[in-house]
């Protein structure tokens, strides 16, 4: 005979709540980033640099990946995540200059 009598439901939605905010703080699900936190996850580059070379990347804009709320710039984590992954190293350089030359 037990002392603790557990209740496997509650404790299955507690883990299950925290995995989600677990995830959420790391972006890989439905969260949204403000400006401030897309700033720390591109190195601490400046808001103006973010706007130049992420907000207006064709791949963002034609995906619908960050929308101007007003007052601040919004982010879909999971999906910049990915857009990160895919385009963080050619960033160094400005998008404009290489939709010249015919990329992006």
């Amino acid at each position: 005979m037990s002392l603790f009598q557990i209740n496997e439901e509650e404790v299955r939605r507690q883990q299950k709540e925290i995995i989600r905010e677990l995830l959420e703080e790391d972006g890989q699900i439905g969260s949204l980033w403000k400006m401030e936190r897309m700033r720390i996850e591109c190195g601490g580059k400046s808001a103006q640099w973010v706007r130049e070379h992420v907000c207006y990347h064709p791949h963002v804009v034609r995906n619908q990946l960050a929308f101007n709320s007003g007052t601040d710039w919004v982010f879909k984590a999971k999906e910049i995540i990915r857009f990160l992954d895919m385009y963080f190293p050619d960033l160094a350089t400005n998008w404009k200059n290489k939709k010249e030359l015919g990329g992006c």
